[in-house]
């Protein structure tokens, strides 16, 4: 069975799923280039179709996660501001009328739509499906566990924001869901945007910020923001903050009263925002441990599955994994709204009855990959200096070049999925340098300098490095860095002791593997500086893109496949 999953809300993606396995996926955002896109996602549905040699007439079924139709916590809610909040009702008003003039217009023609659109061929029927269920299935189906917790946290489903429920391989049991608007998503968003930064994009900028603060306001958001209530269950106050308020830019004057004028965005970060970033970070993690530790009680399971845009903060994801009693914590590396496109497809698949070729996702290589040829003509036609190195004789000159203080981009194989690079789409860095961090802002990223650099390690060393519970190779864990070890590598140490490392194992990307053991061969160091291959953009997908990229950078080097790029010497 050939099933494509779809989502067309922020994040828009697709992927295409033969029979449980994978076969395809990416975000709609790296091939319009504009971030976090909400959009039919044609172009990534064509590059699906593609990977399989198919045409959408091929597709046995699309599955969409989300019940458009399904709008009467919505609706009533709306009643509800109207009567409290005239301000509130056309805020709400104004954003829902645009939901339902473009994403559920869409959903409501999306089979006309693709038809016209995709390749001209039948669009079979649409299937809309629960979208918190998505989420649990975008983690459970892939993930190495026979059953499992799954905890799904996010802005809000079609009436929820929050699932607890146990599974195994055939089955999904809700066990409790939190109804809107009391959401976690919402209320870390709505601090991002109290804090200056943009709501549903900044979020990780917040939680970088969170580890320069002390979480002195942490108490006023406890008894009055967001409270924890008995039987795992949460309360937001949204007359205090609301997230729709928040997005433009309006609070509260009782939230004002409580923490402050809110910071414009041209502001520069003072101690004030820094404490509540970090009150923020540590509230949400106490709720989050609430849930967690209620949903251990409930269903006795030793493992854990976290899935929705919430299970993007990786510092909560580690405190879950050391302190609500799992042993075991699995995140896929879309966890937000594109892997739900995923987990559609994944759902339906085994609803009717085909998922007879489960897999283990150990690896994010799933977007568009180029030939050799492609690559070596970007390179060309922008008149830079290309030589071809077998594999080994490249890592070794690229871990000379690291070792040297340069700056390499790595462009390999397939484009991740999921919001990370690991090492197919990358800027690479030596962690030993103490201003490499600076150097790369000053030459490529040019953004705020309290944001860290993620580390790279070999899986079976990372223990050296990092008091890390067990593999995280989609960079969604953070972990100390053990003393004896942070002057070794201070260019990936957070402020707070912490690194959010990516372990790379035998399997999972070869050749990236194969640069990590040069590099720890010539340095002793089996770590690299690893962050995104962009600049204020998506992630780079094509040869065309990766060299305009480099081009408009002072970076050092350009590695596309094994065709190692520098620019042409004056």
């Amino acid at each position: 069975m050939l099933t494509l999953g779809l989502s067309n809300m922020r994040d828009a993606a697709a992927a295409l799923v033969e029979n449980g396995r994978v076969v395809a996926a990416a975000e709609e955002e790296r091939f319009v280039r504009i971030k976090h896109v909400t959009a039919l996602p044609v172009h990534a549905v064509r590059f699906c179709l593609q990977s399989a040699g198919a045409r959408l007439s091929d597709v046995d079924a699309v599955a969409v996660p989300w019940k458009y139709w399904q709008l009467g916590r919505r609706a009533a809610l709306a009643v509800g501001a109207m009567l409290r909040s005239p301000q509130l009702f056309r805020v709400k008003g104004r954003r829902s009328a645009e939901r339902l003039a473009h994403e559920w217009k869409e959903l409501a023609f999306l089979r006309s739509y693709l038809g016209r659109r995709i390749d001209g061929t039948a669009c079979p029927l649409p299937v809309f499906l629960d979208h918190h269920l998505c989420h649990a299935a975008s983690a459970m189906l892939v993930s190495p566990f026979e059953r499992a917790a799954v905890l799904v946290v996010d802005g809000a489903s079609e009436s929820h924001t929050t699932m607890l429920a146990q599974a195994d391989r055939n089955h999904i049991q809700v066990l409790k869901r939190i109804p809107l608007p009391h959401s976690l998503g919402q209320f870390y968003a709505a601090v991002t945007a109290y804090l200056g930064f943009t709501p549903d994009r900044d979020e990780y900028i917040v939680m970088g910020l969170a580890g320069y603060g002390e979480p002195r306001f942490a108490e006023p958001l406890r008894s009055q923001v967001l409270r924890a209530l008995p039987d795992g269950v949460f309360q937001l106050n949204t007359r205090l903050l609301d997230f729709h308020l928040a997005r433009n830019r309006i609070f509260s004057p009782d939230f004002l009263r409580l923490f402050g004028p809110a910071r414009k965005p041209e502001e520069d970060v003072a101690p004030r925002h820094r404490d509540i970033a970090a009150s923020a970070q540590l509230v949400l993690e106490e709720i989050l441990l609430h849930l967690a530790r209620h949903l251990k009680r409930l269903t006795g399971q030793e493992r854990l599955c976290l899935a929705g845009g919430v299970a993007y903060n990786c510092v909560a994801n580690s405190r879950l994994w050391r302190e609500a009693g799992f042993h075991e914590v699995y995140v896929p590396p879309a966890a937000g709204d594109a892997g739900a496109a995923l987990g559609a497809a994944l759902w339906l698949t085994h609803r009717r009855g085909s998922l007879t070729e489960p897999m283990v996702m150990r690896s994010a290589s799933w977007g568009p990959e180029f030939s050799e040829q492609a690559c070596r003509e970007a390179l060309e036609q922008a008149g830079l200096t290309v030589e071809r190195l077998p594999d080994a004789l490249l890592c070794e000159k690229v871990a000379g070049e690291l070792s040297n203080g340069r700056l390499v981009f790595w462009f390999q194989g397939r484009m991740e999925w999921g919001p990370r690079a690991l090492g197919n789409r990358s800027l690479l860095a030596d962690p030993r340098r103490e201003d490499v961090r600076a150097l790369i802002n000053a030459k490529v990223k040019l953004r705020e300098p309290f944001r860290p650099f993620a580390p790279s390690v070999l899986a079976e060393r990372a223990a050296e490095y990092f008091d890390l519970p067990g593999p995280s190779p989609f960079m969604l864990f953070t972990a100390p860095v053990r003393a004896a070890v942070k002057g070794a590598i201070p260019a990936v140490v957070h402020i707070d002791g912490s690194a959010r490392v990516q372990t790379v194992d035998a399997d999972a990307n070869r050749l990236y593997r194969l640069l990590l053991e040069a590099f720890a061969r010539r340095t002793g160091v089996p770590v690299l500086l690893n962050t995104s291959f962009n600049i204020n953009e998506p992630i780079v997908c094509t040869p065309r893109e990766a060299v305009q990229c480099f081009l408009r950078t002072d970076v050092d080097r350009l590695v596309m496949g094994n065709l190692l790029a520098r620019r042409p010497e004056s």
